[in-house]
C-alpha cells in the first residue's frame, strides 16, 4: 500500500504518454492504448492528476487535507501498482511530454464496404471496385454476403485483393454445412491478408483462430439479413488504442475516410445510408470523395454528438450516424446504443420507449420482433 513519506513527498507523479484520459458526465475513463486496456477512474482522481502535473505530492497532500490522505494513497497504490503512472523528480519531470493530439493517415481511403445480395449480380462490377480501393491505398476491405456463397465464390471475392495494397479483409457469409471449419482454414492460410471469416446464422457458435493474433473463424448464431442489422454500439466493440483515439478527436470514428457500395451497387458513406452518390456502373470511387458532400459525416466528432459528448467511452467507441435517434439530426446519439452516461447503466436500445418513432421511421421494429 503506498504510502506518503519524507523520501516520496517531493516527488512529482507523471502519467505515461500512452495513458489518456476521457471524462465524462460523472466517471472517466483511463485508456491504456499501449496495452489495449481501459480502466474507469472516478472523476475526482482525474482531478488529482491534473494538479499532480504541477505539485509535488507534499503539496497535493498539503492541499487536500488529513482528511482526504487515505483516498490520495489509494488513489497513488491503484495507479502505480498498474503502472498508469510513475514517479519522478522535479528536474527531470519536464522531461516526459504528454502524446501531441494528432492524426494522420496515407491512405485516401482506410476501410471499405462491399456488400452482396446476390454474388451473380455483384460480380459483374466487383474486380472493378477492389481495383479502385486499390488506387485509393485502402487498408482494410470488409466484404459482408446475405446469401450462401460457394467456396468458388469466396476464393475469388477475397483472392481479388491479392496484388492490392489492401492489408486487411473481413468476409461475413451465410451458414453453409459445406463451409467447414477445415475448408475455410485452408483459405485463411493461402490467403493470409484475410483476417476473419465470420459464418452468421449459423446453428452454433464456435470461434477459431486459425493464426494466433492474425486470422479467426467465428461461428454465430446471430442472423444478418442486411444492412439494416448494422450500426450497434456495444462494450465489445470499444477498441482503446492509439490510432482510435486521435482519430476521434477530429473525425468521426466510423466514416472518416470510410466508402461502402451498398447491395444495389450504389455508392454511399455507409450501405445503411439511405443517400447515395451515383451508381458504380457510372460513378468511380474517386468522384465521389471528392464530393463535399460525401465528407461532413466523416467530420463530425464523438464531442459533437448529443449525450456521447458527455460519455466516458466516446474516444474508444465506434459511431453510427445513420441510425440515430432523432432522424432528423446528424448530431443526435446513435439510436443503437443503450448506455447513459448519466447513470452509467446499459440498458437493451430497442426496448426504450423514447426510441420508438425512430425504429419505426427506420423500419427497423420488423427486423426487431423477428
Amino acid at each position: 500500500m503506498f504510502q506518503i513519506n519524507k523520501n516520496n513527498q517531493s516527488k512529482y507523479v507523471c502519467l505515461f504518454a500512452s495513458c489518456l484520459i476521457t471524462k465524462g458526465e460523472n466517471r472517466a475513463l483511463l485508456s491504456d492504448t499501449q496495452r489495449g486496456t481501459f480502466e474507469l477512474i472516478p472523476n475526482d482522481m482525474v482531478t488529482f492528476l491534473e494538479h499532480a502535473q504541477h505539485l509535488s505530492l507534499h503539496s497535493i497532500f498539503t492541499m487536500y487535507g488529513d482528511d482526504n490522505k487515505d483516498i490520495l494513497e489509494s488513489y497513488l497504490d491503484f495507479l502505480l501498482q498498474d503502472e498508469y503512472v510513475f514517479l519522478t523528480d522535479e528536474e527531470t519531470k519536464n522531461h516526459f511530454s504528454p502524446l501531441k493530439k494528432q492524426w494522420k493517415s496515407p491512405h485516401i481511403i482506410a476501410n471499405a464496404i462491399i456488400d452482396i445480395s446476390s454474388y451473380n449480380t455483384t460480380a459483374v462490377y466487383y474486380n472493378d471496385i477492389v481495383q479502385q480501393l486499390d488506387t485509393l491505398r485502402c487498408q482494410a476491405l470488409q466484404i459482408r454476403a446475405y446469401s450462401v456463397l460457394t467456396i468458388d465464390e469466396i476464393t475469388h471475392l477475397i483472392a481479388s485483393a491479392k496484388d492490392t495494397c489492401i492489408e486487411s479483409v473481413e468476409l461475413y457469409t451465410t451458414y453453409s454445412e459445406l463451409l467447414t471449419p477445415q475448408v475455410l482454414n485452408t483459405l485463411l492460410f493461402e490467403y493470409t491478408k484475410v483476417a476473419t471469416i465470420i459464418i452468421h446464422s449459423a446453428p452454433y457458435a464456435n470461434d477459431i483462430e486459425v493464426v494466433k493474433g492474425l486470422s479467426t473463424i467465428h461461428f454465430t448464431e446471430e442472423v444478418l439479413v442486411g444492412e439494416q442489422c448494422c450500426g450497434v454500439v456495444s462494450k465489445k466493440y470499444f477498441n482503446p488504442n492509439k490510432d482510435m483515439f486521435m482519430e476521434s478527436q477530429f473525425h468521426n470514428t466510423c466514416l472518416n475516410r470510410k466508402i461502402s457500395v451498398d447491395k444495389d451497387g450504389f455508392i454511399k458513406n455507409c450501405p445503411s445510408m439511405r443517400n447515395h452518390y451515383g451508381h458504380c456502373s457510372q460513378h468511380t470511387l474517386e468522384e465521389v470523395i471528392d464530393n463535399e458532400k460525401f465528407k461532413v459525416l466523416g467530420n463530425i466528432t464523438k464531442d459533437q454528438i448529443s449525450v456521447c459528448k458527455t460519455c466516458e467511452f466516446r474516444h474508444v467507441c465506434t459511431d453510427c450516424r445513420a441510425y440515430t435517434e432523432d432522424p432528423s439530426d446528424s448530431y443526435s446519439k446513435p439510436l443503437k446504443c443503450g448506455y447513459s452516461p448519466v447513470t452509467n447503466e446499459w440498458e437493451e436500445w430497442s426496448d426504450n420507449p423514447l426510441k420508438q418513432t425512430a425504429i419505426i421511421h427506420y423500419e427497423l421494429h420488423q427486423l426487431i420482433k423477428a
